[in-house]
């Protein structure tokens, strides 16, 4: 079962994805964007769902640290926030794969998770078939 992080302040943001991706995927939720980063370091994640405007960290610093523990893992940043310049630096830098506005459509939202997971996957394997190859 994949492993999903969310990473967002708002606690009604945090259950509404809950329900939505509760029965399908493994999911731990953060509220604290720190404590997630804290938990970079005893957990393998397959995506992370994360805010931008958060107290302590912001969501483009939090998927900067997971990119650095987990590179082939997926990256979405979900907001209100609409600093397009920045949004498209994060994208342009590697450091989110999407972005996604708040408020969301879940139809869509769960189509691209999909997607992701889906990429996490293809990453994974090439990495397996590449070594076999070099072995």
């Amino acid at each position: 079962m994949y492993k999903i992080i969310i990473v967002d302040d708002e606690e009604p943001v945090l259950r509404a994805l809950n329900r939505l991706f509760a029965r399908h995927y493994e999911l731990h939720l953060y509220n604290d964007p720190t404590k997630a980063v804290e938990s970079f370091k005893s957990n393998q994640y397959d995506l992370i769902l994360s805010d931008i405007k958060m107290p302590y960290l912001d969501g483009f610093e939090v998927l900067t640290q997971f990119a650095q523990c987990f590179p082939d893992s997926g990256r979405m940043l979900i907001s209100g926030y609409t600093d397009l310049d920045e949004c498209r630096g994060a994208l342009n830098k590697d450091i989110a794969h999407i972005i996604v506005s708040k408020p969301w459509d879940n139809f869509e939202l769960e189509s691209i998770v999909a997607l992701l997971l889906q990429n996490c996957a293809l990453k994974s394997e090439l990495k397996a078939l590449k070594s076999n190859l070099i072995a």
